[in-house]
């Protein structure tokens, strides 16, 4: 079973994937949200696992939330509309100083600080995890990830 399969159908359960040329997209919610206000994560290397675990426990908790159509998750494709793309990555840092913050709105900050994430700073585009996370680093990017969708 490749990635595609795998990921497939650990999606399957929240709602419908899309398949695209390069890879899996799985959008959920209603369309209340207008394209101005759209947020979307994108793995650009699914083989980067723990990632893709990251982004199908996040599906998962924020599926029992009334949620905006704003929210998506794209894995090895970019989504085509107007709004935010912020991608999931494996960084440079500190294990089990939390998730890495890397270049993105101050607003992904701001969310991380309201919720009491700890988190540190690196680098790079997009949020993600630092290379030889810790569980705790990892269960802090679920949050994270969660609080961003939820309140963008």
């Amino acid at each position: 079973m490749d990635w595609r399969e795998k990921l497939e159908s650990l999606l399957e359960p929240y709602g419908e994937v899309i398949n695209a040329k390069k890879g899996l997209i799985f959008e959920f919610g209603d369309d209340e949200g207008g394209f101005f206000d759209r947020l979307a994560f994108v793995i650009e290397n699914p083989k980067e696992w723990p990632l893709v675990e990251v982004a199908v426990k996040a599906i998962a908790d924020l599926t029992d939330h009334d949620i905006p159509g704003r929210n998506l998750f794209a894995f090895s494709v970019t989504p085509n509309f107007r709004g935010t793309v912020l991608g999931l990555r494996l960084f440079e840092g500190k294990p089990g100083e939390g998730p890495v913050i890397g270049d993105v709105p101050e607003k992904v900050v701001k969310i991380a600080e309201r919720n009491g994430i700890k988190y540190q700073r690196e680098d790079g585009e997009g949020i993600g995890l630092p290379k030889g996370f810790t569980e705790e680093d990892f269960e802090a990017l679920i949050k994270l990830v969660e609080a961003v969708a939820f309140e963008w």
